[in-house]
């Protein structure tokens, strides 16, 4: 986990008590409530939540054929192993699981910078390495959208597939069509993380169906899967509801967590093959009661996005008068948003996280290194600035706007 290894260098040189026990915002809290466990458990096995979880995505993206995958890396291998082509064309800062789904799939990864002062890659970054015969796969990292539209076209003209990595995107749209519906497929995702969580789980979205064998396609596993019932993943999200309430999750939560980065972590190397092989990831299937969450999630789904566009202007409004970088385009979908992502220009990030947890704020960070092998890195420069400055500021409906206000406030008092 990138945050523990940042989190470990801070704490290395923290001389005094680094959290003061207040009340603290965590980064996530989850959108589902402990009541819709109930009401899923007590309701999946009679309700056809599969069927009706299907019928809802093909009514809110307006396409037929719609799959279900136990994880989002699972979907993106999946359809990158029932596809002839060899090369894959990634962005150099995404989610790392991306890169391991495309080699579980066989492919040969090539890589692209995101753009200068962003998060994500463009169409421009893409151009470079578009030749014939290749899979891209945009990002909308954070769900902040890319200009997905020109490297759809940029592929036709070379007869390259897009499968449009929809993962941190849910909900979010660009010029008034959903994100994963771009591409020649898509995918989003369930997972704790994410928008819509279901401890794990993702949809494939087929958009052009004369580039798939759909029957392939629904019977492709790349493991054998197995369908259980996730009781300890409930148990474990109704205890997570419960430490990220502001009051406990300062008190402590965040100890607890602090305590475990400040020791060194030494992770075994593993063999690929054999992680996946042993990971719920990619051998739990997407099971009736997850897609039970999701719908009871669905039902208020607009007042999430209501909420998430008002913690957006917050920030917006607040940070604008500030030396602190945002990536946040003007002319985006606020309310689909997934992290607000930003940087202090000048300032060493270890230094700003560990003033941060001085002043009560804990701040959460991802992907600190780009995809490439290290002695690669020199090809990204923009993606390496990416990886070493970002910070994530929380956008999650349980967060109240006068709560987020204050934060940016604190957010702001570190750049000076």
């Amino acid at each position: 986990m990138p945050t523990r290894e940042a989190y470990f260098e801070v704490l290395q040189s923290v001389k005094v008590r680094p959290c003061p026990r207040r009340s603290i915002i965590a980064p996530n809290r989850l959108e589902i409530r402990n009541e819709e466990f109930l009401t899923a458990f007590l309701n999946f096995s009679l309700s056809r939540p599969l069927l009706k979880l299907r019928e809802k995505l093909q009514s809110i993206t307006g396409r037929e054929n719609i799959f279900f995958a136990p994880s989002c890396r699972a979907a993106l291998a999946q359809l990158l192993a029932t596809l002839p082509q060899k090369d894959v064309v990634l962005p150099a800062y995404t989610c790392p699981v991306v890169k391991k789904a495309a080699i579980l799939a066989g492919k040969n990864i090539i890589y692209v910078d995101v753009a200068k002062n962003s998060i994500n890659s463009t169409s421009q970054e893409f151009a470079k390495e578009i030749k014939s015969g290749r899979i891209l796969i945009p990002t909308h990292l954070y769900g902040i959208p890319t200009d997905v539209e020109a490297i759809c076209n940029l592929a036709k003209t070379k007869s390259c597939l897009t499968i449009e990595d929809a993962a941190a995107a849910f909900g979010s749209r660009r010029m008034g069509k959903m994100l994963g519906t771009f591409g020649d497929a898509g995918v989003i995702s369930f997972e704790q993380s994410k928008r819509l969580p279901a401890f794990r789980g993702a949809a494939i979205i087929i958009n052009n169906e004369k580039a798939f064998d759909l029957e392939k396609l629904r019977t492709f596993k790349l493991f054998d899967l197995k369908f259980q019932l996730p009781m300890s993943e409930t148990a474990k999200a109704v205890l997570y509801n419960l430490a990220t309430v502001p009051w406990i999750y300062g008190r402590l939560t965040l100890p607890l967590i602090l305590k475990k980065y400040s020791k060194a972590n030494q992770p075994q190397p593993q063999n690929l093959f054999e992680a996946a092989r042993n990971s719920p990831f990619y051998l739990r299937g997407f099971h009736p009661f997850q897609a039970a969450l999701i719908l009871a999630m669905l039902k208020r789904f607009e007042n999430i996005r209501t909420r998430i566009g008002q913690l957006v202007s917050i920030y917006r409004q607040i940070l604008k008068d500030s030396n602190i970088r945002t990536f946040i385009p003007a002319d985006i979908d606020e309310s689909g948003l997934l992290r607000f992502p930003i940087a202090f220009p000048g300032r060493e990030r270890l230094e700003i996280l560990s003033q941060a947890l001085l002043r009560g704020l804990f701040l959460e960070i991802n992907y600190d290194q780009p995809l490439p092998e290290k002695e690669d890195w020199s090809k990204f420069p923009n993606a390496r600035w990416a990886a070493q400055n970002v910070i994530l500021l929380p956008l999650y409906a349980r967060l109240c706007p006068e709560k987020a206000a204050v934060l940016a406030k604190e957010v702001v008092q570190l750049s000076h």
